[in-house]
């Protein structure tokens, strides 16, 4: 509806007035802001009915547009039936020409009135406001959004069933019908707000009352009530999930501590409150647990972003009540120990096949030649015998986890045996099943420490620190949730002999493949998985083919992979090994969706692991799934949507294995990666230090696994323009790789294009291109010259070629690297951009701009296709772009590009950022070339104040001559030119002739 005032209800509201041809009224039910509701009997269905009769407003414009909407959305209400929504029947038009809507009758209260009939437990407020929230998820699933979620727009009916009602001000969401209007932003009093708060320049229509609970009309129509409004939806945002939710979780909080979340003494006050996101903190009396409060808190973040996606993980996280949980578990540990009793006295025997231990005190002794001093000894000798510069290190931190892993393990099976001894064989079953627990982890310790004594191995060397921290947790042998859901061995006492060998060789086998030898992996699970297939024992039959999986993975046989992990899944199912069956989901979406590309495959496997996942309900598999998810999106440009899964999975591997622990930096670093591209260097400098400093206390200052951390991290620098410290960090990381792996390792490369690229920034141009040519002749060698991945180093050099002016070779470069990047992604990929554009900033270079203007269109295409029309490497086209219509003469499009380039950027990155400089640099020289030198000195004087060592000579020419034509310091003009001069004739770059002619010109040689 318009911003209009409005009128009466209409008229013949009399009991027994017959309303479109069917409805006799029978009496009022209530009144409001759009409307009456009257109880009508419907004599074609023969029902009671609830009419909505709705106002007429006295201004007429626009109405048949809104009657039409009305009725649509009352016609797309009647096709969703749920039993949390109230039932619409008909809408249409009556014959005063007003708008009425039919409706279910519910005989009951509002779930305001409902909540006040009585004290009600916070439970029960919970489970009415859940039991809501479902219908308002069904019909955000139905493509409507409500608009005006609260208290008063549910009823509870007399069977206790709350429905979601008085959808008149829902709209469809703009992926449905036609695209969605935005609300224009709500004005407030003409007084002093924050920056950035509401605008002032708008003016709200309210009930007569103006009350701040009442229902808001806004010009762009749009309603809502205020006090449960979102923020952005002040802004002027259109409404869409996350602002009903918002609502959703205002109104539950103010049923669960009977006030507002948010505070005001004016309506500006309260509003403030809102965008600030600053909720009032709840009593302290309060019996509301702190995981409802949480929950409810995170459907109120002021950032949209930062809220759920959508209704249903609110609704999961609220019905995710701890107490039942540990209420369910303790039920089916009751049923489950039933079931173990039977299992008990097979796996008693089986956990006594080595002979019954002397006492309880003496369990240590079950650890000889597994980790003893004689295996210490040989683990030491087969280490160092690599001699490798780290080796030394590297022993004494594999040494320290397995001191520590063996000492927990020792202290878990004294209290395991100590409990089976003083038990009854009836309450034996958990205790069983923890020794059982604890006999695999000593069959995967032997394991490992059987690899690490076999003999030098500098393959094995590097990730040796990592696979002793990835010994299966301890604490999941006191669990009682995953103690009862293992897999139990088989009961007949031959063949749980038999599983317990293959079990054994199965853990070996894992090992291998966690130490990377995955050639050795593959054949060994090819013969397990013969055995398994005799054995005919399922749960084993799908972790053999898990691992069948894992190790083709690895060797780069990913469609042998992907049919080994469908095999497995089916097999985990038939078996009833949850667990397996949830890794075996998760790698197969990893195969179908990252290392094939399939993406749209992989979305229709994506239902089948999350349900896998739930099922098996272990954290650090859910971990691996949000990583996956994180991995696959970003591999999609949809980086923002793939920060939240990594976030997902750091968060749950920190939860189970600690912040400290190696296993979290692999999230942590796709953070950092993540955040680079969507052009937020802080936060991935932040992410990669952290990375870093895990990394060096865990594995050491001399582990090649340092290299890479200390690369992310002087990239995001270089991004920050802390140059040195980046260029400090890329020659650590370079001094590493070179003494851990040699100096013709692969990686090095990538460590000399990391330093080359610093290098280049820093104007250190021939260092540079020292750098990248012994990166491109180490990756020839060892990869061979049509590889991909000399595409990058090939474009870095083609870089530095062009600041050198040698721009003929420049052209080969980027030729060569657009080559095998089509040849590798297709014509279409994004990443190619660079190259494309390498390839236009040469001939723009060298006069030909109608050729480049080709190339930035093309880079521009790509890069808004894949990431969206504000990212920060959008901007970098639009600078290029703009640079060449400055050189056409086409000075009114180049403006306009370099103006929205310069606002993505500082919006993107920050006002302070360097990489605005080249945008400035091009919008300066426009000025110039428009003949406003006057506009142009600041904007290069700010250029200059921010821009990296690369572009300075430019800036200081544009600059010079700027403040020549004004006429203004024209001493410091001929310095600054000068200056840029003697940088380019150092370089024998072109520019110094150009800089020459121009100082001669202007009274100096």
């Amino acid at each position: 509806m318009s911003g209009a005032e409005v009128e009466e209800a209409p008229a013949g509201l009399i009991p027994g007035h017959i309303l479109a041809g069917r409805y006799t009224v029978l009496d009022k039910l209530g009144q409001g802001g759009m409307g009456v509701v009257v109880a009508a009997y419907d004599s074609r269905l023969d029902r009671r009915v609830a009419l909505k009769l709705l106002r007429r407003g006295r201004s007429t414009e626009g109405s048949e547009g809104e009657e039409a909407w009305l009725v649509r959305e009352a016609q797309a209400m009647a096709r969703l039936s749920h039993p949390h929504v109230v039932a619409v029947y008909d809408a249409g038009t009556l014959e005063d020409g007003s708008l009425f809507i039919a409706m279910e009758y519910i005989q009951g209260r509002t779930l305001r009135s409902w909540k006040s009939e009585r004290p009600r437990t916070w439970r029960e407020v919970l489970e009415a406001y859940i039991a809501a929230g479902r219908g308002l998820a069904a019909a955000h699933a139905a493509g409507l959004i409500h608009r005006d979620f609260k208290a008063d727009n549910v009823l509870v009916g007399e069977d206790g069933r709350a429905r979601v009602t008085d959808f008149g001000l829902a709209r469809t969401q703009t992926a449905v019908g036609s695209p969605e209007t935005a609300p224009a932003p709500v004005a407030q009093e003409p007084v002093s707000l924050p920056e950035a708060s509401v605008p002032t320049d708008l003016r709200v229509t309210a009930r007569p009352s103006g009350s701040w609970s009442s229902v808001l009309t806004l010009p762009g129509m749009f309603m809502g009530t205020p006090a449960y409004m979102a923020p952005e939806l002040f802004r002027g945002s259109p409404a869409d999930i996350r602002t009903d939710l918002f609502a959703f979780c205002a109104s539950l909080y103010e049923a669960l501590f009977g006030q507002l979340p948010f505070r005001g003494s004016t309506p500006t006050d309260l509003t403030r409150a809102q965008l600030a996101g600053k909720a009032v903190t709840p009593p302290e009396a309060s019996e509301v647990p702190a995981w409802v409060t949480r929950t409810v808190l995170w459907g109120l973040q002021p950032d949209p972003r930062k809220r759920p996606a959508s209704m249903e993980p609110l609704l999961a996280a609220l019905a995710d009540d701890p107490d039942k949980r540990r209420r369910g578990v303790l039920r089916r540990a009751g049923v489950a120990l039933a079931m173990v009793g039977l299992a008990a006295l097979a796996v008693w025997g089986w956990a006594r096949q080595e002979g019954p231990v002397p006492g309880c005190s003496q369990v240590s002794r079950q650890l000889g030649g597994i980790w003893d001093s004689e295996v210490r000894a040989r683990v030491k000798q087969a280490l160092l015998g690599t001699e490798l510069p780290y080796a030394a290190d590297t022993f004494t931190r594999v040494a320290s986890v397995l001191d520590g892993y063996t000492e927990a393990w020792v202290k878990q099976r004294t209290e395991v045996c100590e409990l089976i001894r003083q038990e009854s064989a009836q309450g034996q079953g958990l205790a069983v099943r923890r020794e059982y627990c604890l006999e695999r982890r000593r069959s995967q310790l032997r394991a490992l420490t059987e690899l690490l004594a076999r003999g030098p191995d500098k393959e094995l060397l590097p990730r040796a620190v990592q696979v002793a921290q990835s010994l299966p947790p301890l604490e999941y042998c006191a669990d009682t949730k995953a103690l009862t859901a293992a897999v139990p061995p088989p009961e007949d006492a031959t063949l749980r002999a038999q599983a317990e060998a293959l079990q054994q060789q199965l853990d070996a086998v894992e090992t291998l493949l966690d130490a990377g030898k995955y050639k050795e992996g593959q054949a060994r699970s090819d013969e397990l998985l013969r055995k398994a297939d005799q054995l005919g024992h399922p749960p084993l039959q799908a972790r053999a083919l898990f691992l069948g999986a894992l190790s083709r993975d690895g060797t780069g046989d990913y469609k042998g992979a992907e049919e080994l992990a469908r095999q497995s899944v089916s097999m985990a199912a038939r078996g009833q090994d949850r667990l397996v069956a949830a890794r075996a989901s998760g790698l197969l979406y990893f195969l179908v969706g990252y290392r094939e590309a399939r993406h749209q495959d992989a979305g229709l496997l994506q239902i089948g692991m999350e349900m896998a996942v739930e099922l098996a309900d272990d954290d650090l598999t859910r971990a691996n799934a949000c990583n996956s998810e994180g991995i696959i999106l970003a591999d999609m440009k949809r980086y923002e949507e793939a920060r939240q899964k990594y976030e997902c999975a750091l968060a749950l591997r920190e939860k189970v294995l600690g912040p400290e622990h190696p296993l979290v930096t692999p999230p942590l670093n796709n953070l950092g990666n993540v955040f680079e591209e969507l052009g937020r260097p802080e936060e991935a400098a932040r992410m990669h230090e952290r990375v870093l400093s895990i990394r060096e206390k865990a594995l050491g200052p001399q582990h090649p696994d340092l290299a890479s951390a200390l690369g992310n991290l002087g990239n995001a620098l270089t991004s920050l323009g802390r140059y040195e410290e980046a260029l400090e960090r890329h020659e650590r990381a370079l001094a590493v790789r070179e003494q851990a792996l040699g100096a013709d390792h692969p990686l090095v490369a990538n460590t000399l294009n990391n330093l080359s690229d610093t290098l280049r920034t820093l104007g250190r141009y021939e260092e540079a291109l020292r750098h990248n040519e012994r990166a491109l002749a180490l990756q020839e060698k060892t990869l061979g010259a049509d590889h991909p991945r000399l595409a990058a180093t090939l474009l870095s050099q083609g870089t530095v070629l062009e600041e050198l002016g040698r721009y003929d070779e420049a052209r080969q470069r980027h030729e060569r690297a657009l080559a095998l990047e089509e040849k590798a992604l297709g014509k279409d990929d994004a990443d190619l951009a660079d190259s494309i554009s390498g390839l236009g900033r040469v001939a723009e270079a060298t006069g030909h701009y109608d050729e480049a203007l080709r190339q930035y269109q093309h880079a521009l295409s790509l890069r808004e296709a894949a990431l969206g029309p504000d990212h920060p490497l959008v901007a970098s086209s639009l600078d290029e772009l703009g640079s060449v219509l400055t050189a056409l003469g086409r000075y009114d499009e180049a403006g306009r590009l370099l103006a929205r380039a310069l606002a993505i950027q500082e919006k993107e990155l920050g006002p302070q950022n360097p990489e605005i400089a080249e945008t400035l640099r091009a919008s300066g020289s426009l000025l110039l070339a428009r003949g406003k030198p006057a506009e142009a000195e600041p904007i290069l004087e700010r250029a200059l104040s921010l821009g990296p060592p690369r572009l300075r000579a430019r800036l200081q020419f544009l600059l010079a001559r700027a403040l020549w034509e004004l006429g203004k310091d024209r001493p410091r003009a001929v310095e600054l030119a000068t200056e840029a001069r003697s940088h380019w004739q150092g370089l024998h770059h072109p520019k110094g002739a150009e800089a020459s002619q121009w100082l001669a010109s202007h009274g100096s040689r």
